[in-house]
């Protein structure tokens, strides 16, 4: 007969909590979990057998995968409250050990996961792919590299707002309140960095996150193309990206890949290069830039919002006229700080974040991560609904900016 299981995703710093199984002569790891008793929610069950398996009492956060196998499957993220870790009282540490094998509560790197033998394979699958912040050395043209790239999918952070550094990048992820009605997060986004230029897709997409996930592939795989543009001279850059970007979007292949996903995607692209802005945009992501002088001025929005364009089932570019915005920006000399987010932040009920200045008042005089988390933060306790995904970055210009003849 099939059973219902709930398990448990514990994560300190680097390292995940296991349980590692050594029977018949062959050693593996399990994610703590087990049965749902009659009586029990799936929550309920996973907080019961962290406590079984690992000697923990756990604070259950958001559901972080579901799946079916012989019944149901619910695991959920989870945070150490108490207890002492290895302690386990379950029924299977007061089993013969002849007949149940050893079972010991271990901590294991996050890195290591790819080389070991971990059931069930569907948490994992989805764990090693949410966890793609890298660090990769590469040639001395383009120095070290960070990137990531993440599609709501993977891990919807619900009930769960969280930053994460990409070099010199804040990428601040909120799937939502659940107690508001959100059950999945469609957002995106991929981020990558260079000597003198940041690279930042940002998606916000609809019915599923498939669009979303269509795009960054495919910007994945060009990752060559666009490398080898951005770390030619500036002017080359900003002349070459609308080309490059366009071009792939228009590609026969693609278009007939949005076809046939469900759902379709906003798409706002930005890159920086030396003290320049470039920006593509394709419907409702806002492109924010804070510097002192657009502040007073009333020019910290650098796009227009579309709330009909889209790229996927919908597709602007399959459109007679392919409908969507660029722009560049020269820097203003000083700290300048970059801001790319979703609709979640501006549509947020009980705030006015969609008048830029209110997210510039949040972002000024602090870190951006600190800022990032205070957005996060303050959304979260207004009850948003919609996901949040915000990609910030501050770059300081030692040189002067255009200014009027006369001044």
């Amino acid at each position: 007969m099939d059973r219902n299981r709930a398990g448990v995703v514990i994560i300190q710093g680097d390292q995940i909590a296991l349980i590692k199984r050594n029977r018949n002569d062959e050693t593996y790891y399990v994610i703590p979990g087990g049965g749902i008793e009659e009586y029990e929610t799936p929550k309920q069950a996973a907080k019961r057998e962290a406590l079984e398996e690992l000697g923990v009492n756990v604070r259950v956060k958001a559901l972080y995968t579901s799946f079916q196998l012989n019944g149901e499957h619910f695991y959920y993220t989870a945070e150490i409250l108490s207890g002492e870790f290895g302690n386990g009282t379950g029924s299977e540490y007061r089993s013969s050990p002849h007949k149940r094998g050893a079972y010991n509560a271990v901590w294991v790197p996050v890195s290591e996961l790819n080389g070991l033998r971990i059931y069930p394979e569907e948490v994992i699958s989805v764990l090693v792919s949410d966890r793609s912040v890298k660090l990769t050395e590469t040639g001395s043209k383009i120095g070290k590299s960070y990137q990531l790239s993440w599609v709501g999918s993977m891990y919807p952070y619900l009930d769960e707002p969280t930053c994460t550094e990409v070099g010199n990048v804040s990428v601040g992820r909120f799937g939502g309140n659940t107690s508001a009605g959100q059950n999945k997060n469609e957002d995106g986004c991929l981020v990558w960095t260079g000597v003198d230029w940041e690279f930042a897709v940002l998606l916000d997409a609809h019915k599923t996150a498939s669009s979303a996930a269509l795009i960054l592939d495919e910007v994945e795989r060009y990752h060559s193309m666009f490398t080898n543009i951005l770390i030619k001279t500036t002017q080359e850059v900003v002349s070459e990206l609308r080309e490059a970007i366009v071009g792939l979007f228009q590609n026969e292949t693609f278009k007939q890949k949005c076809r046939e996903v469900e759902g379709e995607t906003a798409c706002l692209i930005v890159v920086r290069k030396d003290k320049y802005l470039w920006w593509f945009s394709v419907g409702d992501c806002l492109l924010i830039l804070i510097h002192p002088e657009l502040e007073a001025l009333g020019e910290s929005a650098q796009n227009h919002r579309s709330f009909y364009e889209w790229i996927g089932e919908v597709n602007t570019f399959d459109s007679i006229v392919p409908c969507y915005s660029t722009g560049t920006k020269e820097l203003r000399k000083g700290d300048n700080l970059i801001f790319l987010t979703t609709d979640g932040l501006l549509e947020c009920p009980h705030t006015n974040f969609h008048l830029p200045d209110q997210v510039v008042a949040r972002m000024k005089n602090q870190s951006v991560q600190d800022g990032v988390q205070q957005l996060l933060a303050e959304i979260e306790v207004k009850g948003v609904r919609d996901s949040t995904t915000i990609v910030a970055w501050k770059i300081n210009i030692v040189e002067d900016g255009v200014v009027p003849s006369d001044l």
